[in-house]
């Protein structure tokens, strides 16, 4: 179960359009709403065109805060995305799987998911983590903030599908 702590990291000062100062924090209950939210509008545009209701999303982001580390996103005071990291998929202890990461579209491409995965990757190494993993669209517009960051496809392993209709 994830902890409920409530940890900052390092405050990261945005110059462009602004002084807002980026905050991680890990999510807490009344963060939830707002996340979900996040997550139903940014997960219902292209690419992606998932169909997420306010209820589905709420269960979803529900899910992540009771079994995953959810992580909070804040530009000042206001919530402005959020990522959700596994630390028990595949080998528990050793690969960090970033589950989702959204950021609401007017505070894209400003450096704070930059900013957040380094933060991802300090801590999760701090914990002994030896991986950082996930999946990513590839027509998503994060790819690009991927392949900056040295998260590339991996050589082992593969996303697989099949259509169960």
């Amino acid at each position: 179960m994830a902890r409920k702590t409530r940890v900052q990291f390092s405050p990261f000062a945005l110059n462009e359009g602004g002084n807002m100062k980026i905050k991680l924090i890990k999510s807490v209950t009344k963060d939830l709403p707002v996340i979900a939210e996040i997550y139903r509008t940014e997960m219902s545009k292209p690419p992606y065109n998932e169909n997420w209701t306010k209820k589905k999303s709420m269960d979803k982001i529900k899910f992540f805060s009771k079994f995953y580390d959810l992580y909070t996103i804040k530009a000042d005071d206001e919530i402005v995305g959020f990522i959700c990291i596994n630390p028990i998929f595949m080998c528990p202890g050793e690969i960090a799987f970033g589950e989702e990461m959204a950021i609401k579209e007017k505070f894209q491409n400003k450096g704070i998911g930059t900013w957040v995965l380094g933060q991802i990757f300090k801590i999760y190494k701090e914990r002994g983590f030896k991986k950082f993993m996930g999946i990513a669209e590839i027509s998503g517009k994060a790819i690009r903030l991927y392949k900056r960051l040295k998260i590339l496809p991996s050589k082992k392993y593969v996303l697989i599908e099949r259509g169960l209709n």
